[in-house]
């Protein structure tokens, strides 16, 4: 893969995962404060009035933002990590897939509010134990 594929790939994750949130995660989210300094409220407002009648199921919706986000951050981090040590990617595109895991696992400790989600769990580390696989095994099929 090239880096214009990795990084147009991890492009396409990060919207999808971004648009999903916007258009049926509740409006309480960070990010909507972020679209609303942004002025991209009404128009989200209006297609979210559009979409009253469309359901996804719960771990779209919730979980699979994350694996999408997850594997868009590996994507991206090791295009720009190209040439670089194994250790040093590992270490690097640990951090996004990592943070994700530990904030839930704190969530189910009562450490972090919030409410655990196993899937929430998986779907930040799928992607970064695939990628870890890749790279170990000097198939890098990310590249």
């Amino acid at each position: 893969m090239t880096q214009r594929q990795k990084l147009l790939l991890g492009t396409m994750l990060l919207l999808v995962g971004g648009i999903t949130y916007l258009l049926f995660r509740p409006s309480t989210l960070l990010m909507f404060h972020v679209a609303d300094y942004l002025g991209l409220s009404p128009v989200i407002d209006r297609i979210r009035e559009g979409m009253t009648s469309a359901w996804l199921p719960e771990f779209i919706v919730y979980s699979l933002p994350g694996a999408l986000w997850s594997a868009a951050y590996l994507l991206t981090a090791d295009c720009f990590l190209q040439g670089q040590s194994v250790k040093t990617r590992l270490m690097i595109t640990s951090i996004i897939p990592l943070i994700g895991a530990v904030s839930e696992l704190l969530q189910l400790t009562g450490l972090l509010p919030g409410t655990y989600d196993g899937w929430d769990l998986l779907c930040y580390l799928i992607p970064y134990l695939l990628y870890l696989t890749c790279i170990t095994k000097n198939k890098l099929i990310w590249i």
